[in-house]
Parts: structure tokens; C-alpha cells; sequence
């Protein structure tokens, strides 16, 4: 596949965080004061519930874009990361400012991916340098040639292989970052109802007789790193266990660790988790890595 880069971006003025669900935004603000920062914290409202007793925080609806963004510029802001899961709310025009309203057209029929890029060229356009995820965060990622866990069978690489194909080719459609594959049977792909959802609805589709099931994750062709990288951690890894999905392949670089790399492989040691790379499909045997 093509190879992307991630541009450094240069630190000049407060870091504001948009914070949503999940522990991605308690690491990235906790790294960001490691590093000397004052960050000022956005809560959307009904997503991020986290307590940063350390940080100055504000609360705003989904819908509050104008009153975020006076919030952002009266504490001294200048760039901006954008955390955390936020779920599609069903938007309702009464609930919106006219900030929002002007966004909405635009957004509501469009892919994550495309809704995002029009959220991000708005707080650009308002003045704010827009930071990855991973600004604060290095090392949340796999490298190329990765692999942890007993070499894959044929039948695993060949349930790999089916999975990279098919995000490959729903890439540039904006669909999926995930897809669950039992041998070249495709049982899943992620839509709009997030990772989770999408490997509970592929969980009841497993045949029992039926071959090694594997869970693949990667960014869809085009898609900015700063925006809304694929994510991978613990939680993600314990559900697939779950289920009794132990084949997990991660694409390198661009799928964002929402944990350090030692915990989930803690993880992965103790539910005999194989995680490799989607770099080793011409050969997947790897070096086997013991927890």
C-alpha cells in the first residue's frame, strides 16, 4: 500500500482538548502537562464523563460550536486536539447554535471521515492549529513487521489477507476502519455502528466449525491522521477474547494505540492473543514474541 507521513507540528500557544469518550483524552491531557502544558478542556456533554482535577474544564453540547469556540479563544487558545469517541447523535436543529446549523448540511449525510474533515477546516478556518492524537502520545502504535504470539497458520494469514483486501477496497469509499473474516467469508464489516457493535453483530455469525476467525483494523485510503485514527487497546482486545477471536492484525503507524503497547500485550499473554501487522501478509510468521 502507498506509504503517508505524519508533518511534526510546532507547539505555539494553550492547547485546548475536545474531549469525548473513552481514556484517550485523560492520556493525552495528563502527557500534555507532563510536557509543561496548561490544557483547557472541552467535555461534550453525554460522551465524556472523565475528571481532570489537574486541567480547567468546561462543559458544551455536540451542538454548542460557536460557544466552544468563544471558550477556546477567552482561554488563550490557539491549538486544538480532538479526542475521544463521540457517537452520531440525532441531531435536532433546535438543539444546535447557528454555528452548528451552518455545519449541519454539510455533515449529516457525509462518512466519519468526510464529516470530520469538515468539522477540522472549521476550527482551522477560526484560527486553530489542529494537533494528531498522537502529538502527546508517541509510541501508541505497532512498527512495521510486528508480531506477538505463536506463528499463524496458513488458514490465518489467508483470513488476514481476505480482511486487508477488503478494507483496501472500502477504503476510499469512506467505510470501515475494522472487519471480521472467517476463513474467505467475510462476517463483518464497521459501519456506522462503531467497533464494538460491529464485532457483537459478527460474534453471532461465527460458525463453530468453520475456521479461525480474524479481526483486522487499518485507516481507509486518504484518511487524516489527525483527525480520527483507527484505534486499537485493551478493552477492543478482551471483547474479541471474549468471543473466542484470538487472530488480531493491526496495520502499523497508522492504528492508534488507546493503551501502551506492554499492557496490551499483558493482555494478549494472558488470553493467547496473537496480534501482528497487516505488513507481514506476504509472510506472517513473524518472531514469535512470548509476554
Amino acid at each position: 500500500m502507498p506509504s503517508r507521513t505524519i508533518d511534526p507540528i510546532q507547539a505555539s500557544g494553550r492547547l485546548a482538548i475536545i474531549a469525548g469518550r473513552g481514556q484517550q483524552p485523560l492520556d493525552v491531557e495528563r502527557a500534555a502537562r507532563a510536557r509543561g502544558e496548561t490544557p483547557f478542556i472541552i467535555r461534550i456533554k453525554q460522551h465524556c464523563a472523565a475528571d481532570f482535577p489537574h486541567s480547567e474544564v468546561v462543559d458544551f453540547g455536540i451542538g454548542q460550536l460557536a460557544a466552544a469556540v468563544d471558550a477556546m479563544r477567552q482561554a488563550g487558545c490557539s491549538r486544538l486536539i480532538m479526542t475521544g469517541k463521540v457517537d452520531r447523535p440525532p441531531l435536532n436543529p433546535l438543539s444546535l447554535d447557528s454555528e452548528a446549523l451552518r455545519l449541519l448540511g454539510r455533515v449529516i449525510f457525509k462518512g466519519d471521515d468526510a464529516a470530520l474533515t469538515i468539522i477540522s477546516g472549521y476550527f482551522r478556518e477560526k484560527g486553530f492549529e489542529l494537533l494528531a492524537q498522537n502529538h502527546f502520545l508517541e509510541g501508541r502504535q505497532i512498527e512495521p513487521g510486528y508480531h506477538f504470539g505463536r506463528t499463524l497458520s496458513p488458514d490465518e494469514r489467508q483470513a488476514i489477507s481476505c480482511g486487508i483486501d477488503t478494507l483496501e477496497a472500502l477504503g476510499r469509499l469512506d467505510v470501515g476502519q475494522s472487519v471480521m473474516v472467517q476463513g474467505h467469508r467475510v462476517l463483518a464489516i464497521e459501519a456506522a455502528e462503531g467497533t464494538d457493535l460491529m464485532i457483537d453483530r459478527a460474534a453471532e455469525l461465527i460458525e463453530p466449525q468453520g475456521g479461525c476467525v480474524a479481526f483486522v483494523k487499518m485507516s481507509k485510503s486518504g484518511q487524516n491522521p489527525e483527525q480520527d485514527p483507527p484505534g486499537f487497546g485493551c478493552m477492543t482486545a478482551q471483547k474479541l477474547a471474549s468471543y473466542g477471536v484470538t487472530i488480531i492484525a493491526l496495520e502499523p503507524v497508522y492504528v492508534f494505540l488507546a493503551d501502551e503497547l506492554a499492557d496490551i500485550e499483558e493482555l494478549a499473554a494472558s488470553q493467547s492473543l496473537i496480534i501482528t501487522s497487516t505488513d507481514n501478509t506476504a509472510s506472517l510468521s513473524g518472531t514469535d514474541t512470548e509476554g
